[in-house]
């Protein structure tokens, strides 16, 4: 009852602030970076369930129509493309086949298009982006903190959100897996990866928010230990090809000695694993990418496998899809959009975060010392896009989907905005 009440509050709170206040569409995005809190928790409207990501973000729409607001950058010509697909294939399914399951993955999935639409009207300069980064921060930290207690005191976690007896889930007796019942999944872990570059920009522009080395300290291990307890193989997987990645291609001038921190954190991290039993989990993360699942750490992967397999079927057999609604959860973002609406946007839709993602490694290489660490951190972002829209389904949960949008959206108008030298 308690955190229905504080998420009406907060929703009725963001809306007068996007709709009656300067600069509304600037903080609807900050206001959707706080509703990330509330993972599956919906408000009930006439037995439909809203969102307050979707109330933040229609209420963002309505302040730019009447308001008049003013673009600061165009959409990007994939994203058009993948509008007008997304868009087509909604009506021809409403008028030959439509049910439930139509509406609910159409409304998720075209939130990747609606933030984009917000952010065209948002200024993107580094005031702006480092202040959402702040909010993004603060946001996972408190899902993080707030799982972290849950497997400390779950009896006082259940008593508090409303689930009777709750238990934390012991894996084969050797993995205690924290459920995040607050948010309503340990999926609420896909959202933390992002934190630790957003960490490592912030402490390199030396900002307030992290400026005490005791609260870097504390916000780092509280993101790492929530990573580590949800048990979620694929931020396991993000993490350690993001530490990878600083240690082989940061430069190691623009923070003295991080490369060195990042290569003592890989080697604990790895000697930790190697200590407990969960290491086999951890391992069968790589086995599965290779399609070799390993059943005694990996009870979802035949499944995934199998779901893969028949939506790579699918796409094979209907090259233009076969319709929102149709594929169930396909458990990856790529082939879900592949096999719905067609091979076309389904390749659009893998490739755009690709070629973002080596367009700021590029920008990384050339820009001058002091936007280095940025372009860094945002690429380091784009490959958990990346990774999180090959082997997760994200987009079929807006509360999973709308983060991934939010930061592809945000980087890519930084990125256009300092092309043109305006940021």
């Amino acid at each position: 009852m308690l955190i229905n009440i504080l998420i009406v509050t907060i929703s009725i709170l963001g809306v007068v602030d996007i709709l009656f206040r300067n600069n509304g569409v600037n903080k609807s995005i900050k206001w959707i970076v706080v509703a990330f809190v509330f993972g599956y928790r919906t408000i009930e409207f006439y037995g439909v369930g809203i969102h307050p990501i979707e109330v933040f973000a229609y209420s963002a729409i309505l302040r730019i129509i009447v308001a008049k607001d003013k673009k600061q950058f165009q959409l990007p010509l994939g994203i058009v493309v993948l509008a007008i697909f997304f868009i087509i294939y909604f009506f021809i399914d409403l008028i030959t086949r439509y049910n439930e399951n139509v509406l609910l993955e159409f409304k998720s999935t075209f939130m990747l298009i609606i933030i984009f639409f917000l952010i065209q009207y948002a200024w993107v300069n580094k005031e702006y982006f480092f202040s959402i980064l702040r909010y993004y921060l603060t946001s996972v930290s408190i899902i993080a903190s707030l799982g972290i207690l849950e497997f400390l005191y779950p009896n006082l976690m259940s008593m508090i959100f409303g689930f009777e007896n709750y238990r934390v889930v012991n894996i084969d007796n050797q993995f205690v897996r924290v459920k995040f019942l607050f948010w309503g999944a340990h999926i609420a872990a896909n959202l933390i990866a992002p934190s630790f570059p957003i960490m490592m920009l912030l402490r390199e522009r030396n900002d307030s928010y992290l400026k005490n080395n005791y609260v870097l300290t504390i916000l780092f291990m509280v993101n790492l230990i929530a990573i580590y307890l949800s048990g979620n193989r694929i931020s396991w997987l993000i993490l350690t090809i993001m530490l990878i990645m600083i240690i082989i291609a940061y430069h190691n001038s623009l923070i003295p000695f991080f490369k060195s921190y990042a290569l003592v954190l890989v080697t604990l991290f790895i000697a930790y694993v190697y200590s407990q039993p969960v290491k086999g989990r951890y391992f069968s993360t790589f086995k599965a990418i290779t399609g070799q699942v390993d059943s005694k750490y990996d009870s979802s992967g035949n499944v995934r496998l199998s779901r893969a397999k028949t939506a790579f079927k699918s796409i094979k057999e209907n090259q233009v899809g076969t319709g929102w609604g149709s594929q169930g959860w396909v458990h990856s973002d790529v082939l879900q959009v592949a096999s719905s609406i067609g091979i076309i946007p389904g390749l659009i839709f893998f490739i755009s975060p690709i070629l973002l993602s080596l367009n700021l490694f590029r920008y990384y290489r050339q820009a001058p010392q002091d936007d280095k660490t940025i372009f860094f951190a945002s690429f380091l972002i784009i490959l958990y896009i990346i990774i999180s829209q090959v082997f997760n389904g994200n987009y079929v949960l807006i509360q999973c989907g709308a983060p991934l949008a939010m930061f592809w959206a945000l980087i890519q108008s930084y990125l256009n905005q300092y092309k043109y030298k305006i940021v």
